[in-house]
């Protein structure tokens, strides 16, 4: 059996969803968004690590490709419940076309002594709701299924002046599994997930010595932590791909053509 399994978004369950984060700043002088794309992916876990959540690479490919092992901390009272579980994800695509690079979420396939066992006598997100040989198996999934996407450009790219250039991350996404789901439900996995990525732009603009530059909202949008963002869920793909923007000009289809594989 391989180390891994692809979770594709059209076999997850429950809503899509559909985000967009976004960091708009100054083009650095003699520096291009190919070099900036270029930076991003070679440095991409260090711009992940933060109060919400660590990543690395892994010396574990999934058919050739890199992967990157996520911990996203679910924190309550104090006490990260989302452990022992983390997330796997596989770089499948790197377009240099497009300054940038499309993720994978995955489910592996291989056993890990520490996360299986504690999952099976009821630690960690899925543990507590289903135990046993299931829990081990939901536990070793990504949490979501489908693809996540990033680009660095010039601003005209995503309808603004050329005067900037955009760090951009989007993803189209569904849960995994029932159990995660239900977890989302009790502790709330899906509403962590900004906090995660306003905190990657942040963290790629403040290590890079970039200056970000304030843009009025559009409609929908919202802004924090010097970056603006857009979080959706439709009951059906109808539902997403009537969304402006996703399938509108400067929309995620595209600028992201892998995002729905």
């Amino acid at each position: 059996m391989a180390d891994f399994t692809e979770l594709p978004v059209d076999e997850g369950v429950g809503d899509w969803h559909f985000n967009r984060f976004r960091m708009v700043f100054d083009p650095p002088r003699g520096t291009s968004a190919v070099t900036l794309a270029n930076t991003l992916l070679a440095n991409f876990p260090t711009y992940i690590n933060s109060d919400y959540a660590t990543a690395k690479w892994s010396d574990i490919k999934y058919d050739g490709r890199k992967t990157v092992h996520f911990h996203g901390y679910a924190k309550y009272i104090g006490i990260d419940v989302g452990a022992p579980h983390t997330d796997w994800v596989a770089i499948v695509l790197v377009d240099p076309r497009t300054q940038g690079f499309t993720v994978q979420t995955l489910k592996r396939e291989f056993g890990d002594a520490t996360e299986d066992i504690e999952a099976g006598v009821g630690g960690g997100v899925v543990g507590g709701i289903v135990g046993g040989l299931v829990a081990i198996h939901y536990n070793r999934m990504h949490f979501l299924a489908g693809r996540r996407a990033w680009r660095i450009d010039n601003g005209s790219v995503f309808g603004l002046s050329n005067s900037v250039m955009v760090l951009e991350t989007v993803a189209v996404e569904r849960f995994s599994a029932e159990a995660f789901r239900i977890a989302d439900s009790v502790i709330g996995l899906e509403k962590r997930l900004p906090d995660v990525w306003l905190a990657f732009l942040n963290n790629f603009v403040r290590l890079n010595g970039l200056k970000p530059v304030d843009q009025a909202l559009k409609p929908r949008w919202k802004k924090a932590f010097q970056a603006m963002y857009l979080v959706v869920s439709y009951d059906g793909m109808s539902g997403l791909a009537g969304d402006p923007e996703f399938l509108g000009v400067n929309g995620v289809g595209q600028l992201y053509p892998a995002i729905v594989p």
